[in-house]
């Protein structure tokens, strides 16, 4: 399964709350449009921190193969639907665009309310003396299980970039850690415990390269 991030600004001019009642209640339905699609999530800036971040939102996508992504975004279904509408409510230049696999170190519960759970998304880059095989293998071997000792994590995806992002250089970003808390006051007391400060803080900045990381807290909408 290829999982397509998408990061991304809302149009200027637009409140964040505007932003998120178009992409939530037009958008989304014409996104659902899109052929072979297998999952479909927004993860929308909280509006406690949304000042603050780079980002306003985050599309995930999930479809059976890269060849299956792309076939979809040159669909008639894709330009005259979610193609045609994104400049209505988005900014669609300057994107951070990635194809992933996932890497699930907590699967959680499955969440049937309709209220949104609090997540953290932090694309990465690993240092550039770390060989690409061997920054994956440490991600998800040492740091993940530091990482899901942390309090209050529901549940922990690490999206680790396909071999393609390789192929014209180095990608942006190596990847995204995605962990889910039940309300933004978990995330908090998560970072200011001991399993964070005194080790999964400290081992991340053994390979993470601190330059290009990017941490997005939002609410996420699983649309598909």
């Amino acid at each position: 399964m290829a999982h397509l991030l998408i990061a991304f600004k809302r149009k200027d001019g637009l409140s964040l709350a505007d932003f998120s009642r178009h992409w939530r209640e037009v958008h989304a339905p014409l996104a659902k449009r899109m052929p072979g699609l297998r999952g479909y999530v927004q993860n929308h800036s909280s509006t406690v921190v949304s000042r603050s971040q780079a980002y306003d939102g985050v599309v995930e996508i999930w479809m059976d193969s890269e060849a299956a992504i792309t076939a979809a975004f040159q669909s008639k279904e894709y330009r005259e639907g979610a193609y045609a509408d994104e400049p209505n409510f988005a900014a669609v230049k300057n994107v951070v665009r990635l194809v992933t696999a996932d890497q699930v170190l907590r699967e959680g519960e499955e969440h049937n309310s309709p209220e949104p759970r609090v997540k953290r998304l932090s694309f990465i880059k690993r240092k550039p003396d770390w060989d690409r095989d061997e920054f994956f293998r440490y991600w998800k071997d040492v740091h993940g299980p530091l990482a899901l000792a942390m309090p209050g994590v529901q549940r922990y995806v690490q999206c680790h970039a396909l071999p393609s992002a390789y192929e014209q250089g180095e990608p942006q970003y190596d990847g995204v850690a995605e962990l889910w808390f039940e309300t933004l006051g978990d995330l908090n007391f998560a970072l200011a415990s001991a399993e964070y400060k005194d080790h999964a803080q400290p081992d991340g900045a053994k390979f993470v390269d601190p330059t290009s990381a990017l941490t997005l807290i939002t609410e996420e909408y699983r649309i598909v």
